[in-house]
């Protein structure tokens, strides 16, 4: 989202488990971060968001501080878990966190090829697995379930 001072702000953190159990791709951590500052723009074609998620008095979203968020963030590095997903960097650098990089796995960067434009979430998903993605709007925990269902076809 974007205040109006032109500031992106982070607005939703999502993870899923990535393990091979029966609650495999079920989401661990859904946050949609308060927002400090008054939203103009909630960049809905990017982020999946509309007016009022972020609003405490009427959202339909269990809503936190970005304070919380980073903390489970912390404590999930912490423990050695392995994030998969797409295009890590600039969201580990939206909430300001240091994540090892063997704790990480990009799709963005496991289907690149050197000198070419790097591939979206969405193509990806369609050439590679088949699914239509990304088609009303944009859902984090369906980016987030397909980042490890491409990592699965990787391997």
């Amino acid at each position: 989202c974007v205040s109006q001072f032109e500031r992106r702000g982070l607005a939703r953190v999502s993870v899923v488990r990535g393990d091979s159990g029966p609650r495999r791709l079920v989401p661990v951590m859904d946050d949609y971060i308060r927002a400090v500052e008054p939203v103009y723009d909630y960049l809905t074609r990017f982020s999946g968001l509309v007016p009022g998620d972020l609003d405490p008095a009427v959202s339909t979203h269990a809503i936190t501080r970005l304070k919380h968020a980073y903390l489970k963030l912390r404590y999930l590095v912490g423990a050695g878990c392995i994030f998969v997903g797409h295009g890590l960097k600039q969201d580990f650098k939206m909430i300001n966190i240091v994540v090892p990089p063997a704790q990480i796995v990009d799709t963005v960067e496991l289907f690149h090829f050197k000198r070419q434009r790097k591939l979206s979430l969405r193509f990806l998903a369609s050439y590679l697995l088949g699914l239509d993605i990304q088609q009303e709007t944009h859902d984090s925990i369906e980016d987030a379930r397909t980042a490890v269902r491409l990592y699965d076809k990787y391997l």
